[in-house]
């Protein structure tokens, strides 16, 4: 008998995980959606119900959940909330047409999407979102939260440090150091050590913005 699986998140991340849990796992059916959106609630998303908001979720009991959202700032604040009921399970979710390395390590919460492969020596912390067709060097190190877009490609040893929001496309050369919480533009190329909380974009890489 397969185990529920309640997603929070009835977007886009969320919907594919509903669309494609068969592909995923054999281990898990899901059952329902949570969402923040209360013009959701109690409505189907992806032929799926909306059950309640977040804070729902709270009343269960040793139920398996995924944070099917990429926004590291929103996932950041979800898991603060729901760790008051220590009875939730995050389970990891891993596409079979991903292909990851003996010697890699990859956390609790986290859906790493088809066509990614990472190398040995990687470590891939709690509640990471990696899209299709990422590729991840060997000893690349992926703090918590963070979320990479579809084709992002590290270098060996590069480090994308807690929260790092990676988008479409973008490289980082080997070795190189992106500070938490902060964003890399599409198809931006990373030459640098880039300090926390800052945005940067272009080829190579420059900065923009803070990113609080």
């Amino acid at each position: 008998m397969k185990k529920e699986l309640f997603i929070v998140g009835a977007g886009s991340v969320g919907g594919h995980i509903a669309h494609n849990i068969v592909g995923y796992s054999d281990e898990y059916k899901v059952a329902g959606f949570f969402d923040d959106d209360l013009q959701k609630v109690g409505k189907t998303q992806f032929g799926i119900e909306v059950l309640g908001t977040v804070k729902d979720l709270l009343k269960l009991k040793n139920a398996n959940v995924l944070i099917g959202i990429a926004f590291p700032k929103l996932k950041r604040k979800i898991i603060e909330l729901l760790s008051v009921n220590q009875t939730l399970k995050f389970p990891t979710l891993i596409h079979p047409k991903a292909w990851i390395s003996k010697g890699v390590s990859i956390g609790k919460g986290c859906i790493i999407y088809p066509g990614t492969t990472i190398n040995y020596g990687s470590e891939i912390n709690d509640f990471v979102c990696i899209n299709m067709n990422c590729s991840l060097g060997h000893h690349t190190f992926v703090g918590r939260y963070s979320s990479f877009a579809p084709g992002v490609n590290t270098g060996g040893h590069s480090i994308v440090e807690e929260g790092t929001d990676i988008g479409i496309g973008a490289s980082t050369l080997q070795g190189t150091c992106i500070g938490s919480n902060s964003i890399v533009g599409g198809q931006a190329m990373v030459i640098s050590d880039v300090k926390a909380e800052s945005t940067v974009v272009g080829i190579p890489a420059k900065l923009l913005n803070k990113s609080k």
